[in-house]
């Protein structure tokens, strides 16, 4: 597997460049090409799921007021809350390697099994005794509060599994930009915003150091040892991803059409 810690300078271009290379890759007859990256976005936003409804998830007016961006991404799942301090991370599978994955449930436990493994794995390195747990189709918990929320993509060859983790975002932005989800998991147990997501702040002395050894863990859990210079899809990726901007993320229209 390949490796990439790189954050675009925009939202839309995080958003579009997993699409790109999804696309790229399920359109090709390569099966060698799986890629880790890890990356932030640079400002706060809104990201929808592809089938969301703005109007049912997620507070506009405080949105436009505050000059949110509400993004739609390509995968499912509810509306989130991303920007500085909450780290991201995009995982792009091989069905041809992973047939087990073609299942939505196995795709959810291949990945979370793995996720889950490399967030303990970072905190137990930074001597944290916290017990992390996977609940929910895709949530990873602490103490049964979500620090992160996931999401992927199946194509006919290919899978983007994304998603958070939240480090020092600052949560009253949540509560602020999204209403309370239509759809929760039981273990939610109709908890608002503020009682149900927490952030790693609030249980890591040093986030610094656990963002090093998450990164470490991921990699060492995956595999991913090769550069991403030396992917097949590193010669086009910028105009790959500006052409995904120019047809899709950087409509306005596209993204409120629910």
């Amino acid at each position: 597997m390949y490796f990439w810690d790189y954050s675009f300078e925009t939202p839309q271009e995080n958003l579009a460049f997993d699409e790109a290379i999804l696309e790229s890759m399920d359109s090709s007859n390569q099966s060698d090409g799986e890629l880790l990256r890890v990356w932030q976005m640079p400002e706060p936003c809104v990201v929808i799921g592809r089938s969301s409804k703005v109007a049912l998830e997620v507070n506009l007016e405080a949105c436009q007021r505050d000059r949110i961006p509400v993004l739609r991404r390509m995968s499912g799942g509810a509306s989130i809350v991303a920007g500085p301090g909450c780290l991201m991370f995009s995982l792009l599978l091989s069905l041809d390697q992973r047939p087990e994955c073609r299942g939505l449930d196995q795709a959810h436990r291949t990945v979370m099994s793995r996720m889950q493994r490399s967030v303990h794995a970072a905190l137990g390195a930074i001597g944290s005794s916290c017990d992390v747990a996977v609940e929910g189709v895709c949530d990873l918990t602490i103490d049964g509060r979500k620090i992160s929320g996931n999401a992927l993509r199946l194509k006919r060859s290919w899978m983007i599994y994304h998603g958070t983790l939240l480090m020092e975002m600052p949560l009253d932005w949540i509560e602020k930009y999204l209403l309370e989800p239509p759809k929760q998991p039981e273990y939610r147990q109709r908890r608002e915003h503020r009682e149900f997501v927490a952030s790693l702040s609030s249980r890591v002395a040093d986030l610094s150091k656990f963002n090093t050894e998450f990164v470490r863990s991921s990699v060492s859990e995956w595999d991913a040892r090769r550069l991403f210079s030396e992917h097949p899809f590193a010669s086009k990726y910028i105009d790959c991803t500006r052409d995904w901007v120019d047809r899709r993320y950087g409509n306005p229209a596209w993204h409120l059409e629910r």
